[in-house]
């Protein structure tokens, strides 16, 4: 848009402001998540982390952009139970386990074998494009927590 001086000003509207937040988030989220150890960031995780290296991002700009690196293919997001969003990189297929203590979501090995899907597709008649199986459970820190 065009100002009053007639000089063109990209933060004018809504829309603009938009794009150029989303523009800056977008990258800053495919960093934070590819050079961390940890596995499935919540929104909050996400805003939070970004914030600890610098990044200010509002929570609907973060948002915007996790659900447009998920629509880019970038980025996988697993929603639970809860009802949260959690958002990793986008890889090798991987099932999941959800501690029911701690919260955390962690990658475990398919528990599905290919073959299976093939079987039941004949079986029956279907085409399984993607599976994801979410188990419930305790983690290694929270089991051995436990067990002490």
């Amino acid at each position: 848009m065009v100002n009053a001086s007639g000089v063109f000003n990209r933060f004018s509207c809504c829309y603009c402001h938009f794009v150029a937040r989303t523009a800056r988030v977008s990258p800053a989220i495919l960093r934070l998540i590819a050079r961390s150890a940890w596995h499935a960031w919540t929104l909050e995780d996400l805003q939070t982390g970004l914030a600890s290296e610098g990044v200010n991002a509002d929570f609907s700009s973060i948002f915007r952009a996790a659900e447009k690196l998920t629509a880019g293919g970038e980025v996988r997001k697993v929603v639970l139970d809860d009802g949260r969003a959690r958002f990793e990189l986008a890889g090798t297929h991987h099932d999941y386990l959800h501690c029911t203590a701690c919260g955390e979501l962690i990658a475990v090995p398919c528990v599905i074998e290919r073959e299976a899907c093939s079987a039941l597709e004949g079986k029956i008649g279907i085409a399984i494009a993607e599976h994801r199986v979410v188990l419930s459970g305790l983690c290694p820190t929270c089991r051995a927590a436990k067990v002490a």
